[in-house]
């Protein structure tokens, strides 16, 4: 029970992970370094039964293994190289141990050892390889252990390899946030439903899903394939060029020499007149020979004719001539014992191949092959020198084991095998970097051109204001190329646009793309907007003196403070028109993100006349006006120059409201329309019934006092709301033309707060009482002014 909790346990289990990832590497190249890596070469000249005797060679003997027949000593030389196996787990160890006892980070170096170390022992396994493969029943009988430690070693060098590229991508901090968007860019592959694959629409569906699969390759993917393929069309090509040529010319060789052979043995008899002491010293002297031949036949056999009749003439010979029977088998440097019987007599059928071969001269190009015994045979013709002609006496035939005569060539070709292995996995692992060392600055600036296109999405759907600080454009570009400058380039672009943005509203960036004609119809709609006006009093007394710089600075100062309340509360710039501001807000809360943007402004004036009296500086104050309802908004204009704007009734109001503060002395005017949708979030009072110039029907305004959460938290919901009761108490009396009654609830209102608009009731109150209003004054005020 304790046992299992303890392999359960998280820490343990991770602990075991580290350990496992870390020695097994290790464990291997141990196993590499004394397991045997190759097998002596075959002797070629023995019986098929006893190739497997041919001895293993263990891979730390490899160095000085008298085996191995390497043609070059610099290849022997670097086979010494094994040894770095045990140096990379002595190393392997020591780093473990410093990093746990002084935290050292060793992981970078163990790998490259680790690699280095995997890369060593397949030169090592390929050099034995080349060495001592002399014939394809090498393969056959090499124990199936060095194949699977051959192949483990294979597979885990390409997994180091292919580890190091995707740590070189993971630790790229440009390509993990390229593969990100990639990812949120990815189109869904079309599902595939395994019980319709085998029907008519699902090879439909299989087929859409791999052209899908391979229109979103990557360029680097693409690139990757077609350098890969070209590399392995052009290695195959060369390889299969190559051995062709090297094969006919080999073969043209071997071919001089066998039949050389032959011939010789032929001018041997011919000179030696069938006498026996000649020809057994001529046999005897080839025997000896081919003990020190590099290439050694298998023997040299003379066939004759055992009757004399019928008598041919070489000269003379054609395919229809009788021949006589070659059944005599006279001479041979082999033990005819141990030669097949069938190989002892010439049929009719063969001795015409032979002599037609003599005649066209094929014996000199190619040899004779013997698929059963795998044999290549010479074979010439021995003739008497006769009166009436060269007679046909009967044949030679030099016999070579095919393995033993293309044993030079069957070397060379897995000597070519092998280097095209080997490029071509090292072009697959360098493709892959090649593509990552090209592609890479090109992908990384589409990455980057895609966040800048993300950021004026934004900007343009209005979920980000600020065009400064949301259009970005990053150059991360490293190289020192083309796509440097196409970086560099792109984002002088993107540095213009950012440029020119603050200069064009964001309402006309977001609805430029609906506008498709020039008369601008399809851009118009209408729209329920809440509309907030601003303007800064006195400022152009507070300009007066100052050079025009620093008005523009200034005006700005003010101007920015106004905008960045605006859009944190979800409104949006429309224009400016000098020191006025006009901004619409869109949305189901409005009304209330414009009150809200309303106090924030004024509270921010407060803080910016506080700072100007402090620096013994004129200060100014603002005035606010808001209204709600629809509009029509598209783009105005001409032809070569056009806004999106809001144009109406409702505008006109909101203009004229933030006007009224002139005359009320007020701060912040809003609509009856807007103060039926503040659902009581605000404390604001009545202000008047007012008809504004221009307009014949009249409208009741309200001036906001505070947000009642923030008048709760500065404890001025009780003072605020006695201003409300006492005006609006005032207002009502003002209304019944209770002149007395309502002087008293404006004069205490007045004394008591300073309140303003308190003041121009009472002068209206003075007014009326001197110049009473007609009997059916409804308590409307006419405004005369904008």
């Amino acid at each position: 029970m304790g046992k299992g909790i303890f392999f359960k346990d998280k820490q343990f289990q991770v602990r075991a992970k580290e350990y496992i990832q870390y020695f097994l590497p290790l464990a291997a190249l141990l196993l590499f370094f004394f397991a045997p890596i190759t097998m002596a070469p075959i002797n070629l000249y023995e019986n098929t039964d006893s190739f497997s005797s041919a001895a293993n060679i263990l891979a730390f003997k490899i160095p000085f293994d008298s085996h191995l027949n390497l043609e070059f000593g610099f290849a022997r030389l670097l086979l010494w190289l094994i040894y770095f196996l045990p140096c990379t787990v002595i190393f392997s160890l020591t780093a473990f141990i410093l990093e746990k006892k002084r935290a050292c980070d060793f992981r970078k170096l163990n790998y490259a050892f680790t690699l280095s170390s995997l890369s060593i022992y397949l030169f090592c396994g390929a050099v034995s390889l080349v060495a001592n493969a002399n014939c394809f029943a090498w393969f056959l009988h090499l124990p199936s252990y060095i194949y699977l430690t051959f192949f483990f070693a294979f597979f885990a060098h390409l997994y180091y390899s292919f580890h190091g590229i995707f740590y070189l991508r993971k630790t790229n901090s440009e390509y993990v946030e390229f593969l990100k968007m990639r990812e949120d860019d990815a189109e869904k592959a079309p599902d595939l439903q395994a019980s319709t694959l085998f029907t008519k629409e699902g090879f439909s569906a299989l087929q859409t899903h791999v052209k899908h699969r391979v229109r979103r390759l990557s360029i680097k993917t693409k690139f990757t394939f077609v350098i890969t393929g070209l590399i392995i069309v052009i290695l195959l090509a060369f390889m299969l060029l190559i051995l062709n040529s090297y094969k006919k010319m080999f073969t043209e060789a071997v071919s001089d020499v066998g039949r050389a052979q032959a011939e010789q043995t032929a001018a041997v008899y011919d000179s030696a007149e069938g006498k026996y002491d000649k020809i057994a010293t001529f046999f005897e002297e080839q025997r000896v020979t081919n003990e020190y031949a590099e290439t050694p036949f298998e023997r040299i056999d003379i066939i004759i004719y055992g009757k004399s009749e019928p008598v041919v003439y070489i000269e003379n010979w054609e395919p229809a001539t009788e021949l006589p029977d070659f059944s005599v088998f006279a001479y041979t440097t082999g033990k005819p014992k141990e030669i097949d019987e069938s190989e002892k007599t010439l049929t009719n059928e063969q001795a015409v191949d032979y002599l037609k071969r003599y005649k066209s001269g094929a014996y000199k190009k190619e040899y004779v092959f013997n698929k059963a015994n795998k044999t290549c045979k010479y074979i010439y013709p021995i003739t008497l020198a006769r009166k009436a002609g060269r007679k046909l006496i009967g044949f030679s035939i030099v016999t070579y084991r095919q393995q033993v005569l293309m044993r030079q060539y069957f070397r060379t070709k897995i000597f070519i095998f092998t280097i095209i292995t080997i490029f071509l996995y090292l072009a697959v692992v360098f493709s892959i970097l090649l593509a990552d060392f090209i592609f890479n600055p090109l992908l990384f600036l589409r990455k980057n051109v895609r966040k800048t296109s993300r950021s004026i999405e934004k900007l343009l759907s209005g979920t980000a204001k600020n065009a400064n600080t949301a259009v970005k454009f990053s150059d991360t570009i490293k190289t020192n190329d083309e796509i440097k400058d196409l970086s560099l380039e792109i984002g002088e672009m993107v540095g213009l646009i950012k440029g020119i943005m603050p200069y064009v509203s964001f309402s006309t960036l977001q609805h430029a793309e609906k506008a498709g004609d020039e008369s601008g119809k399809k851009g118009t709609t209408s729209r329920e907007l809440c509309f907030l006006f601003t303007d800064i009093r006195g400022f152009t007394s507070l300009c007066e003196g100052l050079p025009p710089k620093k008005v523009v600075e200034l005006l700005n100062h003010y101007l920015d403070i106004e905008t960045q309340i605006i859009l944190d509360n979800e409104g949006d710039i429309d224009k400016f028109v000098g020191d006025e501001m006009m901004a619409f807000f869109a949305g189901p809360r409005k009304e209330i993100n414009a009150c809200k943007a309303a106090m924030q402004i004024r509270a921010a004036m407060r803080e910016q006349q506080q700072l100007s009296m402090e620096s013994g500086l004129t200060y100014v104050s603002i005035g606010i006006g808001i209204n709600t309802g629809n509009v029509t908004f598209g783009p105005v204009g001409s032809r070569t120059r056009k806004d999106f704007t809001s144009i109406g009734d409702t505008v006109n109001l909101a203009a004229r409201l933030e006007s009224a503060n002139k005359a009320y002395g007020s701060k912040s005017i809003i609509s009856d329309a807007v103060y039926q949708k503040l659902r009581g979030m605000f404390i604001c009072r009545e202000l008047d019934f007012i008809t504004v110039k221009g307009k014949t029907e009249p409208v009741r305004i309200y001036e906001i006092l505070q947000q009642k959460s923030q008048a709760t938290k500065n404890n001025a919901d009780g003072k605020l709301n006695e201003i409300k009761n006492l005006f609006e108490k005032g207002l009502e009396f003002y209304r019944k033309q209770k002149w007395a009654d309502s002087e008293e609830c404006f004069s205490e209102c007045a004394l008591k707060y300073n309140d303003l608009p308190s003041v121009v009731f009472l002068d209206r109150i003075n007014h009326f009482k001197t110049n009473p209003p007609p009997k059916d004054w409804d308590g409307v005020f006419k405004m005369s002014v904008k």
